[in-house]
């Protein structure tokens, strides 16, 4: 089975209701988001883009930047605001690159809250004054090298609308309000971009449904059905697992699984041959997280406190060997007054020990 880098029933209720709904229980569901993913993949595969090539943008990278760009609405007399922000931002994206593009207004009940995330979190381009949330556009990106990120905020800077961005490669709270608030756009992929479109319209077409004037800046445009692109293509910001959003991890684990459990119910496991491949072989993560010291039982401990403070993803059956396994992101906040450790946990799932086995981390 080919990895799922990615599963969305998160902000996608189709596959809960669907189970609900028709009563069907986990391998029949199982079968289903395989049948819905080989049918994603040979889309795909048609249009000349390549699933195993699409992970840097559907998964979170310990090593890249995420970031969103705010922009103020008022200052863009055009209505069409989206697309005057896409004409700044598409001739800056690498046409070496991969990454998925999310956006939205910064909408909400509570204005003073989104005043307070954007006061701590938000690095001006220029001084603005917060009128309402919903003036403000933002456009979040990911995968972004420090040469990118540097250069979009440098290069955005000389465009009267864009007020500065917020760093969003490490938790805050102004990432877990952009989970909340923002919808995913397209997926650049080099020279392409690729997006939904309805699911009434075949797969054989190629819709440009963003507006966007990408082929003015060199991209070619590609689209499949919204159904396979919501579930397997959005990317989903990092944040923990609030109550009510348990089912995500469950279909997440339904995808790759008969047997489904709440991890909340297993211990992590670390070998001892495993625990001294890590000090041997990753010591210098170890020692950059400030974890160097602990013993396999803390070390587990610690990966398993993380357990609901994010997504899985990279969903993995492997039917030679029967293995089960799936990525976990963790943070590790740093003792003194630098930046958190990232940290990627390869995870294998024993339902029936009800034990995640540590592969590797990095």
């Amino acid at each position: 089975m080919q990895p799922i880098f990615t599963l969305d029933a998160r902000d996608n209720v189709m596959l809960e209701v669907m189970q609900d709904y028709l009563k069907l229980s986990n391998p029949v569901m199982r079968r289903g988001i395989q049948a819905m993913h080989q049918e994603l993949v040979s889309t795909l595969d048609s249009k000349g883009i390549i699933y195993s090539k699409l992970g840097r943008a559907l998964t979170p990278q310990a090593d890249r930047h995420e970031a969103g760009f705010v922009f103020d609405t008022e200052s863009i007399k055009q209505s069409f605001y989206g697309y005057e922000v896409a004409k700044e931002i598409l001739p800056l994206l690498d046409k070496r690159s991969t990454h998925s593009v999310l956006c939205g207004d910064l909408i909400g009940d509570d204005q003073d809250l989104i005043y307070e995330i954007l006061k701590e979190s938000l690095l001006l381009s220029r001084s603005f004054t917060f009128v309402h949330g919903s003036s403000l556009y933002c456009v979040y990106i990911n995968n972004l090298s420090d040469s990118a990120l540097k250069r979009l905020h440098t290069e955005l800077s000389k465009f009267n609308a864009y007020v500065g961005y917020v760093p969003a490669s490490f938790n805050s709270r102004a990432k877990v309000y952009f989970s909340l608030t923002l919808v995913n756009r397209y997926i650049q992929i080099k020279h392409r971009v690729l997006m939904g479109h309805e699911d009434d319209r075949p797969n054989s077409e190629n819709v440009n449904m963003a507006g966007y004037p990408f082929e003015e800046y060199g991209f070619e445009i590609f689209s499949i059905q919204s159904t396979l692109y919501d579930l397997f293509l959005s990317y989903k910001i990092e944040r923990p697992v609030f109550s009510g959003y348990d089912k995500d991890t469950d279909m997440s684990l339904t995808a790759i699984s008969n047997d489904v459990r709440s991890l909340g119910e297993f211990e992590v496991s670390i070998e001892e041959s495993k625990h001294a491949y890590l000090h041997s072989e990753k010591s210098g993560k170890l020692k950059k997280a400030g974890i160097e010291k602990l013993s396999r039982t803390s070390l587990a401990t610690l990966i398993k406190a993380k357990l609901k403070a994010n997504y899985i993803y990279n969903l993995v059956y492997n039917e030679q060997h029967d293995v089960i396994k799936f990525n976990l992101m963790i943070e590790i906040p740093h003792k003194g007054k630098g930046y958190p450790t990232r940290i990627t946990v390869a995870l294998e799932y024993i339902p029936i020990k009800c034990v995640l086995r540590v592969i590797t981390l990095y």
